[in-house]
């Protein structure tokens, strides 16, 4: 199974930019509406049968609003360096490879994506949309990156076997899929959503692959630092 791998989360998240760009703003603002209006065609077209769960169907709302072309050309950077997602189109069919992030992307964002970080009126604004819409995908993307941070030995194998079947085309989303179950299982019993959560693991094998680990867990601390301080605190 391969899922789109946490790219909603990039146009909503990152670090202290004194005037963040009015198109990350107004993707906050209209988020809620987006959410109602989106039509069942886009989720199909992204090939996720859980609207409201997972982060196709994240973005599948929230192309309508900033898809990957119009943030790419709004940072000024390419969103991947390499891998089959290409001139800010996602292709969520290749057997053999996957995006590899652009860390000057990554840190573009982490500068200017998170409008409440330092503006108290649009964190009070924005809490809302990050409670109902980014909390759940977030606080188990967090957990999914502590789990395999615990186990560095189990990870370089998952990592190991990963691109093996990435070479042979040989099923390695679902290889990913299976081989943290078990982890995901016990996350769900702690109050985690089984299937982001089991989502989340496979995208952090990526980005250790990739090596964009460390920019995206600044990233996602960031958001989590903003408006989930709390729960934050309560994880370390």
């Amino acid at each position: 199974m391969r899922w789109m791998p946490f790219l909603l989360l990039l146009p909503l998240v990152g670090f202290a930019a004194d005037k963040p760009p009015k198109e990350i703003v107004a993707l906050w603002r209209t988020f809620p509406q987006l959410a109602k209006d989106t039509p069942q065609k886009a989720y199909h077209d992204l090939g996720t049968w859980l609207p409201n769960r997972g982060l196709r169907g994240l973005y599948a709302k929230a192309q309508f609003a900033l898809n990957l072309a119009q943030l790419q050309k709004l940072s000024g950077h390419k969103i991947f360096g390499s891998g089959p997602h290409q001139n800010g189109k996602l292709n969520l069919k290749s057997a053999n490879d996957f995006g590899h992030y652009n860390p000057v992307f990554i840190k573009w964002i982490t500068a200017n994506g998170i409008p409440g970080q330092t503006n108290p009126k649009l964190r009070e604004e924005l809490q809302p949309v990050y409670d109902k819409y980014l909390r759940r995908t977030a606080r188990g993307f967090f957990v999914a990156h502590q789990n395999l941070k615990a186990q560095p030995r189990r990870l370089k194998q998952v990592q190991a076997r990963y691109l093996e079947l990435l070479d042979a085309q040989k099923d390695a989303g679902d290889f990913l899929q299976e081989s943290f179950r078990p982890d995901t299982d016990r996350l769900e019993k702690a109050g985690h959503d089984w299937y982001e959560v089991n989502v989340a693991h496979g995208f952090w094998v990526r980005r250790t692959i990739d090596g964009s680990a460390d920019e995206f867990h600044t990233l996602l601390t960031a958001l989590l630092t903003t408006h989930d301080s709390k729960w934050l605190k309560a994880q370390r």
